[in-house]
């Protein structure tokens, strides 16, 4: 959810600069992410090497 896309990221300024939208895009995202925010969110994080703060099924994938 998008909750848990923003603590990913720490903010939903963070979020929106992993992203390259801006923060009022964010903020009008539902609650519940469709796959595609779902999948911009989960490779951002491991481009970004937050796969540590992913959830368990993405947490133990590793960016090359």
């Amino acid at each position: 959810n998008k909750a848990d896309a923003i603590n990913i990221f720490g903010t939903a300024v963070a979020l929106s600069r992993a992203l390259g939208v801006t923060r009022s895009a964010i903020s009008q995202w539902p609650d519940t992410l469709d796959q595609a925010q779902s999948d911009r969110v989960i490779g951002a994080a491991l481009r970004l090497g937050l796969h540590d703060r992913l959830p368990k099924p993405y947490s133990t994938a590793k960016a090359a």
